[in-house]
């Protein structure tokens, strides 16, 4: 098995690349203070450098990719191949259990209205919250490959555009969600001033982003241990910014927004059946194959919860994930 390993290459449906050059990358200011002064905590990937405010103690990636949403610009044939039995309804997503928590939430707080997912990709989460029948849908996606296959095949309402430009109404709606999108926004405070415009003065905004605390308890334990080549603990090529609880509320209340509620997520247990056929088939992979990390995953998650107890209602660094459930102000 071990053999195959190595002689399969991981065929991607998206543009992403191992290592980029100085020619792809762009250097920009603290995308919550708009400071320059900053350490720098790990490059990878080439020319990618994940550092951190000296002023509001935000991570992010600088100098980070000129245009990194274009990453996901891919093949629409390669991104079906991902899919295609989640397209057929013959399997379910690997994240299926974990939209189904966050949905749920939200349920809770706003039971019906107007539902806008920023950042949709190919349905994947919007296709679940369309069958629970309670709201009334709409997506936004600038992938033109990924918006109209969630379209195509899932019958979605998405536009293809980014949020800016996508031409919504004054408070039109009363539930905005980006899942595991905003730690890929360039300008956070941009995108946040389009939906304090489009969101009702009751509605609730819903953000769940990976704990960037996590990443960098990855990072210590990585280096620790001597495991750090070729290790891209911080996805840098698209995730561009990395939000701790304290800097995720700091950017909503500087936008517009109070914070009323956090959370943390089961974790995401990925795939691991591309390093068996060369391929990120996008379905759940059998404990079995991947029993360690796993495992691994869900022991973290129970340490997580006892610490958020331990720190008041605070995230610390075992958290694999940061919910967040806003309003206007």
């Amino acid at each position: 098995m071990k053999n195959l390993k190595l002689m399969i290459d991981y065929e991607r449906g998206g543009r992403q690349k191992d290592s980029y050059d100085e020619s792809e990358v762009i250097n920009v200011p603290c995308p919550l203070c708009s400071r320059n002064e900053y350490e720098e905590i790990y490059r990878e990937m080439g020319s990618l450098v994940v550092v951190q405010c000296m002023d509001c103690g935000l991570l992010y990636v600088n100098p980070r990719l000129k245009n990194p949403e274009e990453v996901y610009h891919g093949d629409t044939e390669a991104y079906f191949k991902e899919a295609r039995l989640i397209f057929e309804a013959k399997a379910p997503h690997h994240r299926d259990k974990n939209y189904l928590d966050d949905l749920k939430l939200i349920h809770r707080y706003k039971p019906k209205g107007n539902f806008l997912d920023v950042g949709t990709n190919m349905g994947f989460f919007l296709r679940n919250a369309k069958k629970m029948g309670y709201w009334d849908i709409y997506g936004v996606e600038p992938s033109p490959s990924l918006s109209e296959m969630a379209r195509k095949y899932f019958g979605l309402n998405v536009k293809t555009a980014f949020l800016e430009n996508a031409g919504f109404e004054n408070d039109f709606f009363d539930v905005v969600t980006m899942t595991d999108v905003f730690e890929h926004i360039t300008d956070p405070r941009k995108i946040l001033k389009e939906i304090h415009r489009i969101l009702r003065k009751d509605g609730i905004l819903f953000i769940k982003v990976p704990n960037g605390l996590f990443n960098l308890f990855k990072f210590h334990a990585a280096k620790a241990l001597k495991g750090l080549k070729n290790y891209n603990i911080f996805d840098s090529y698209e995730h561009v910014v990395h939000y701790s609880d304290m800097t995720l509320r700091l950017m909503l209340e500087r936008s517009g927004f109070k914070l009323i509620r956090n959370f943390i997520g089961r974790p995401i247990q990925l795939p691991v059946w591309q390093r068996y056929v060369g391929h990120f088939y996008q379905y759940p992979t059998p404990w079995v194959l991947d029993y360690k990390r796993q495992s691994a995953r869900m022991i973290l998650y129970w340490l997580s919860l006892i610490e958020f107890r331990l720190r008041l209602n605070k995230i610390g660094y075992f958290a694999p994930n940061i919910i967040a459930i806003a309003r206007k102000i």
